[in-house]
């Protein structure tokens, strides 16, 4: 974030263009470290791990994690 806020001192950049590039960065950033945690919440449940276990390791509650992840194998699935 500090390199885009650089640009935009230097005036390479519109402060508002840095934000949605920052943005859109953090978004897919976000996406992909969700699709990692449920690839590998699925592989801790046939592993033998709970939600509870693996809800302690995210600090995602085990209602939640198990839903999301639920959701998650079914799109992958389907």
């Amino acid at each position: 974030m500090r390199h885009l806020a650089e640009l935009q001192i230097e005036g390479t950049m519109r402060a508002t263009e840095a934000v949605e590039l920052g943005m859109l960065s953090l978004g897919t950033a976000r996406a992909r470290i969700n699709q990692a945690l449920w690839d590998l919440a699925l592989v801790g449940r046939r592993s033998g791990l709970s939600y509870a276990q693996m809800s302690a390791f995210t600090s995602i509650p085990e209602a939640d994690l198990a839903q999301q992840v639920e959701d998650y194998h079914r799109l992958m699935t389907t």
